[in-house]
């Protein structure tokens, strides 16, 4: 009798706990491949050849042809001028912060038109950074500081990503909170960030 006590002690514990089974399964579980995954590498490859091909076509075609355009409608008048200029770049971060913003809360309906908006705006964005091609076009003045600083504001964006992150960081540490950086915290950044080069456009490129 000690004999099969014994025995039976060892194979209770010797059973494994489902819990742990269920979350190594799930760990292991492969996570599904996105679109680009899925492509061979010849069409990864046309897609990455195609997409630079079509990047510095559009780049030609928004500096060319669609920022010129829209500053002989809004160019005579100054205000109305230098906003309309700052929404083609200036604008992508107030969208891109505001998706972030609503990110945990938003319902996903209202989360995929966030995600759309935010990504041609920001497609538009990558656009206008300026080049010699960009700084050869002629553009009414305030048109051009809005246009302008919305466009370098996408150059510096990595450096504004960077101190972002370092506010928010320093930012928990004084309210004593446990969460570091959150997107929320970076949304209103990006917001904040958007109408800073407003600003800038408004004030300092006119001057």
């Amino acid at each position: 009798m000690a004999k099969n006590r014994s025995n039976r002690s060892r194979k209770a514990t010797a059973k494994p706990d489902a819990k742990s089974t269920d979350s190594k399964t799930a760990d292991a579980t492969p996570k599904p491949k996105n679109w680009f995954q899925r492509l061979s590498k010849a069409q990864q490859t046309g897609v990455i050849v195609g997409g630079t091909f079509a990047a510095v076509g559009g780049h030609f075609l928004m500096w060319g042809a669609v920022i010129p355009a829209v500053g002989r409608v809004v160019g005579r008048v100054p205000v109305v001028s230098t906003v309309a200029g700052w929404l083609f770049a200036g604008g992508a971060f107030a969208a891109i912060g505001v998706l972030l913003i609503n990110h945990d809360n938003a319902r996903p309906a209202t989360q995929k038109r966030l995600k759309r908006v935010a990504g041609v705006w920001g497609a538009v964005a990558l656009l206008c950074i300026p080049s010699g091609f960009a700084n050869d076009v002629v553009l009414p003045t305030d048109y051009w500081a809005g246009v302008y600083a919305g466009a370098y504001g996408v150059v510096v964006i990595p450096a504004v990503f960077v101190v972002g992150v370092l506010l928010l960081a320093l930012g928990a540490k004084l309210f004593k909170r446990e969460k570091g950086p959150t997107e929320t915290g970076f949304g209103w950044v990006l917001v904040g960030y958007s109408f800073l080069l407003l600003v800038w456009g408004s004030t300092l490129l006119r001057m």
